[in-house]
């Protein structure tokens, strides 16, 4: 009975130690899991783009945003639309909801720019009328045909002159020239001042330059 004893330790002790010997010899690899913080980091991290607005905004300028941003976002970073901003030329010609890419520029027009002109619920484009008038030859007496051109003996005609010729006006600038081609045609002083706006110290300065 005591050997018996014996011989049950002694197999103990020897399957204990031969366990211990195979374990050493081949070990079990436990991989972390990774932690939920990781993962939340790897899909919130967005990349940046550079998105570029200028014209009527209250901050024209270059804004970090994040990729997938949309045009409205950016119109809202750069201080939103200013007063005179072409309201027709935006709705009919810019996606507010477009999702925007790395390096893209958008341009906001002003009002005074004259791309399109408010007319009730439509607008009009008026790109034809900032063209220069084509005179052709004509039988009528000379000073018919001078009347037709965008100039009479040096003088600006105010109902077919260029954007840019109205422009270079002094004390003119790009706001009273959106006006004056919006308000064409002009059938003399009076109707032309009332319509475009002109202060008289602004008329003072061009009268003696333009024509009707």
């Amino acid at each position: 009975m005591f050997s018996n004893r014996i011989l049950i330790i002694l197999g103990v002790g020897s399957a204990f130690i031969a366990g211990y010997v195979v374990s050493q010899m081949y070990p079990v690899f436990y991989f972390d899991k990774p932690s939920d913080n990781a993962i939340e980091n790897i899909c919130t991290d967005a990349e940046d783009i550079a998105v570029e607005i200028t014209g009527a905004v209250s901050n024209p300028g270059v804004y970090d945003l994040k990729e997938g941003s949309r045009t409205i976002e950016a119109i809202k970073v750069a201080g939103d639309f200013t007063s005179d901003y072409d309201y027709y030329w935006v709705s009919k010609n810019i996606n507010l909801s477009q999702i925007l890419k790395d390096e893209q520029k958008i341009f906001i027009p002003f009002e005074a720019l004259g791309y399109s002109v408010g007319q009730g619920n439509c607008s009009r484009e008026i790109f034809a009328s900032l063209e220069p008038s084509q005179v052709g030859e004509s039988s009528g007496s000379s000073s018919e045909v001078a009347g037709t051109t965008s100039s009479v003996a040096g003088k600006v005609n105010v109902n077919t002159a260029t954007f840019d010729e109205l422009d270079a006006l002094p004390g003119i600038g790009a706001t009273y020239t959106g006006k004056i081609v919006a308000n064409r045609p002009y059938s003399g002083v009076e109707e032309f001042k009332e319509k475009s706006g002109l202060t008289n110290s602004v008329y003072e300065k061009i009268k003696d330059l333009i024509s009707f």
